[in-house]
């Protein structure tokens, strides 16, 4: 059983989830607080442990240079962010809160689970979507999907409606905005275009507040890096406060004076009319390529913690002359809907009727050059896969020389929608030799395919010749090499957990509570006698005293284990 199950991860810029397929529907699973969500945050205490989630956020005010949170917009980047005096990418911030969703899951199932969906924003282009598969990889995951994060919600939304139904699903996060069109028809869920905005998020409208705060109190400016981070929390107070009432105050002490700001709706909707603003395009743009009208969708499906503020749910009545729904919790349709597409990768007989289609985020494409008044010139984009082509898709254009007697063709492979290559993302190139003609006169024809995986590979031949060159893209700039993937193993080995955080720990605490929760009278007791000395030799951090105490437990436990069956 542990090997075919699956977990449905939502990796989220303010808090992320995990679920799994079982008995037919997908339940999140708590951490150890209980509580199914965990904030995205990283953190090292005075002795270099690793934090991780609550207790991380907990010091994100108090000792900011020892915290970091928000670090999923910087994947597929190479910046590093510092926690004291370490520095780490994306990836590996990433990595340790996923290797802490995994723990929860091991402790909840009380055995090992390795494979993992995992939901990424619709308009993650290619280098970020791999920083997510790295991520993984040094979580010691065995990444087996991306799933968009829209199609996710759309997924737990589907079988909860189950119906023909064409909606569009708004996804406002912490830090990135997705939207995505869906039509859903005889247990199909088509996703029939996305557009997005990987800037764009909740943290937005709380750094809008902070800028209104500084200008309401011009004298803080000159100290903005001492003010910064509790200004920051006073204006994620704000934004909540103003999403349960028409006016908020907080105050601030400082500096042995009291600060106070006052902001009411009006006010915070002026201050973010500029966000306000940049929603607009990617919704007009997955209109335009899904070929829909207002009309024609039944409904507007909101997602994302962000949409519980209601000048967006005000925003988005006004943009589609309609209330949206929010049948489901924002903050959960995206794990629960991994945890169906996990379902659905160990072919759960509950599934078979469900058929998922998605479709590009982005164009693919290659370099070429356009003839002007005297010569040649290069640094232009040939779109051969346009975005929101249905995956998985294959296509092929031919192209020709444009100098007498080339020898070679450079074929460089692009991504994104701009005219010109140099503001599109690249991701590799091919060197391949052709026989010297006069110009126009070798003709190369050119195949992408791309998979619902996300692998992209490129076949290239010149007409008059069988051979085939092939280039898979893996490797492209902001990825990370196998050699810093395998340093990034051993750093994140070596940084210090609590014993109590350990995954060996974490499963036979686990396995104590379930036994304890089985057993009655005098069983129950020695149970508790047991486990109460493991918490003992744990909160010690004497590493001889729990491996010692841990083996007497496990011995203990095997008594009973097998009568609990």
């Amino acid at each position: 059983m542990a090997s075919s199950m699956v977990m449905g991860i939502d990796l989220g810029t303010s808090n992320s989830a995990v679920s799994l397929w079982i008995e037919g529907r997908s339940v999140l699973i708590p951490n150890k607080q209980g509580d199914v969500l965990t904030p995205s945050v990283i953190g090292i205490d005075d002795d270099e442990q690793i934090l991780v989630g609550h207790s991380a956020r907990a010091r994100l005010q108090s000792h900011p240079q020892l915290t970091q949170a928000s670090f999923k917009r910087f994947m597929g980047t190479n910046a590093t962010l510092p926690l004291g005096h370490l520095t780490f990418r994306a990836e590996e911030l990433s990595a340790l809160l996923l290797r802490q969703l995994k723990d929860d899951v091991e402790a909840w199932l009380g055995y090992s689970v390795k494979d993992a969906v995992i939901t990424v924003p619709a308009y993650f282009n290619d280098v970020q979507r791999r920083a997510v598969k790295t991520a993984g990889q040094l979580a010691g995951l065995n990444v087996l999907r991306l799933l968009n994060e829209p199609t996710a919600a759309s997924l737990a939304f589907g079988l909860l409606e189950n119906k023909e139904h064409k909606y569009l699903t708004f996804d406002l996060g912490g830090g990135t905005f997705d939207v995505s069109i869906i039509d859903m028809f005889e247990g199909v869920i088509e996703v029939c275009a996305s557009s997005g905005d990987v800037r764009l998020g909740g943290d937005d409208f709380s750094e809008a507040i902070y800028q209104w705060m500084l200008n309401q109190q011009p004298q803080l400016k000159a100290s903005q890096a001492e003010v910064r981070a509790p200004l920051l929390e006073k204006a994620e107070l704000l934004k909540i406060a103003l999403s349960q009432g028409n006016e908020a105050t907080v105050a601030w002490s400082w500096q042995d004076k009291e600060w106070q700001w006052t902001m009411n709706e009006q006010e915070f909707s002026t201050c973010c009319q500029p966000l306000l603003t940049r929603l607009q395009q990617p919704i007009v743009q997955a209109l335009h390529d899904s070929r829909f009208t207002l009309n024609d969708l039944d409904d507007i499906l909101l997602v994302g913690g962000a949409t519980r503020m209601p000048l967006i749910r005000q925003t988005v009545a006004r943009l589609f002359g309609r209330f949206p729904r929010h049948d489901l919790n924002p903050d959960e349709a995206v794990a629960l809907g991994a945890g169906v597409q996990a379902g659905m990768v160990m072919a759960d007989a509950a599934l078979d009727d469900v058929i998922l289609t998605d479709v590009m985020p982005f164009s693919l494409g290659i370099e070429t050059s356009k003839k002007n008044a005297v010569h040649y010139e290069s640094g232009y984009f040939l779109p051969l896969i346009e975005r929101n082509t249905f995956l998985p898709v294959s296509k092929m254009q031919t192209v020709s020389t444009v100098e007498d007697n080339q020898t070679h063709i450079l074929l460089k492979i692009y991504q994104g929608e701009a005219r010109r290559v140099q503001d599109n993302v690249f991701l590799g190139e091919m060197d391949i030799d052709i026989p010297a003609k006069p110009a126009g006169e070798v003709d190369i024809d050119v195949r992408f395919t791309y998979t619902v995986d996300g692998l992209l590979e490129i076949e290239c031949r010149y007409q008059g010749n069988p051979e085939v060159f092939r280039l898979v893209i893996e490797k492209v700039p902001g990825q990370m090499s196998e050699e810093q993937i395998a340093q990034s193993l051993l750093k994140i080995a070596d940084l210090k957990q609590h014993p109590r955080d350990r995954q060996e720990n974490r499963v036979l605490l686990a396995r104590c509570a379930r036994l304890y929760e089985f057993l009655l009278g005098e069983d129950r007791y020695w149970i508790d006698q047991v486990t109460t000395e493991f918490e003992r030799a744990l909160d010690s951090q004497d590493q001889r005293r729990i491996a010692a105490i841990r083996e007497q437990v496990e011995q203990f436990l095997g008594r009973y284990e097998g009568d609990s069956h």
